[in-house]
């Protein structure tokens, strides 16, 4: 008796070993085929843009003249730096002697409050420092500094003009010279040599070299014929931007569009205008050039610009490029859709086959309109193969189905399976596309598979 319950036992536990064997099994089977599946990734349509631009740093060409002095002697401002002066209006004084220095000197060490135009000009400097800063553009420091000192020599200079008649008094009437401007402009006290710059003369060279601005204000006795002062006579200058050949036939393309003007953005500070255009092609290169007709003295002391030219940007629905598919449809007249038997739709087609007995007869076929371009519409290619012939209730009007198109779309999973819609692309790059909200079924938050080969369509998600 006992040895015929052993047995029993040993026969129940050898079963109940093996089904948990088997469901150990099961388990183990379910679980590396999910670690080896590739995972369903989901995106949510979201609004953006894409913006295609150039950047790259251009040259100025300006109307501008070095000015030299014809005497000899101590060079003093009358204007500050940037001021505009009149035909004959005095641009600086010359000490022959220097007796006219040791009472500059004097009236510099008696100003010892700073004005508040002064105080107001100092932050303007240091609030465009703010602005224009970052960790790839720490020259600006520099810039700035530069700015500041030259704002408060500028300072001293109107010294001169606010003590004209008492320096006279002082050191008789023919202490100093009064040089006049030979023409209206703007007045610079830096210079980079390159005034006389001219487009034919643009090479490579000067973008490797770059020359740059130096200070002509000196406080030693200056020599006959030395640079004192820069004269800018126009609002009109160009920026010469070199570029390579995909980006010169990139603005070619919009020449020959009629578009006539771009924007630029230069990255000194933000600054962002539009401008008219025109390609250069040269033996060394290939160039965009840019004319301005204003804002000459916001960079009245830069010969090199860096900027980003706006060539389009389109606005929409952004979907990831890597969820788009191409799905095989038919290409068929609007004319051949019928509405079936129990819907008031142009879903159904005519397709026409034959019997036994050697009869053209017609079946209704259901298929899936997905767009509508013209007079013909995209249709499923499921059930339907090329050289199938399809037909209106005559007979007569026959089309002979051609090769399947693909049609770009995505999977929209809103409601918990794969649905095939087609889209649009208005603008894309490398990464994402744009599509025009108007133009599409797919509206803002859907829900897109991120990687279209990891699904099929109407394959449940969740």
């Amino acid at each position: 008796m006992a040895e015929r319950t052993i047995a029993k036992l040993k026969k129940y536990m050898n079963l109940g070993t093996l089904i948990f064997l088997i469901i150990v099994l099961y388990l183990s089977v379910c679980i590396f085929r999910y670690l080896g599946k590739e995972k369903l990734a989901v995106y949510e349509v979201s609004s953006s843009d894409i913006t295609e631009s150039i950047s790259g740093t251009g040259i100025i060409l300006r109307k501008e003249l070095l000015c030299k002095t014809e005497q000899g002697g101590y060079v003093n401002y009358y204007l500050k730096d940037g001021s505009h002066v009149k035909k004959g209006g005095t641009v600086y004084i010359i000490d022959p002697s220097g007796k006219l220095q040791s009472g500059l000197s004097k009236l510099i060490k008696e100003k010892e409050n700073v004005s508040s135009e002064e105080k107001s000009q100092i932050i303007e400097d240091l609030k465009a420092l703010g602005d224009s800063f970052s960790d790839d553009s720490f020259s600006v420091i520099y810039e700035a500094k530069n700015n500041i000192s030259r704002d408060l020599m500028s300072y001293s200079d109107t010294l001169i003009a606010d003590h004209k008649q008492e320096l006279k008094e002082k050191y008789g009437e023919n202490c100093y010279i009064e040089v006049a401007a030979g023409a209206p402009g703007m007045v610079s006290f830096s210079s980079d040599g390159l005034e006389t710059l001219k487009m034919a003369e643009i090479n490579e060279s000067l973008f490797d070299e770059r020359p740059k601005m130096n200070n002509l204000r000196s406080s030693e006795k200056s020599k006959a014929g030395t640079s004192v002062y820069r004269l800018v006579t126009s609002q009109e200058w160009k920026l010469v931007l070199p570029v390579n050949k995909d980006n010169y036939n990139r603005m070619k393309d919009l020449e020959e569009k009629d578009i006539t003007n771009v924007q630029v953005t230069f990255r000194k500070d933000n600054f962002s205008v539009k401008a008219p255009y025109q390609c250069k092609k040269k033996k060394d290169g290939y160039y965009v050039v840019l004319t301005f007709d204003n804002y000459v003295q916001r960079y009245l002391d830069q010969r090199y610009l860096s900027v980003e030219l706006l060539l389009s940007e389109t606005e929409g629905l952004k979907i990831p490029a890597s969820s788009l598919t191409n799905k095989k449809v038919f290409k068929i007249p609007s004319r051949l859709l019928e509405k079936g038997s129990d819907s008031d739709k142009n879903h159904q087609v005519n397709l026409m086959t034959v019997n036994k007995k050697g009869e053209k007869v017609l079946h209704q076929k259901t298929v899936k309109v997905y767009n509508t371009v013209g007079d013909m519409v995209y249709i499923s290619a499921s059930g339907l193969e090329k050289g199938d012939i399809i037909a209106d209730v005559t007979k007569k009007d026959r089309y002979e189905l051609p090769e399947t198109t693909g049609l770009p779309g995505v999977y929209v999973v809103n409601r918990g399976y794969a649905v095939f819609e087609p889209v649009e692309i208005s603008e894309r790059n490398e990464d994402y596309c744009i599509i025009d909200v108007n133009e599409n079924s797919i509206e803002l938050y859907d829900r897109v598979i991120l990687n279209s080969d990891t699904i099929k369509e109407n394959q449940v998600i969740y």
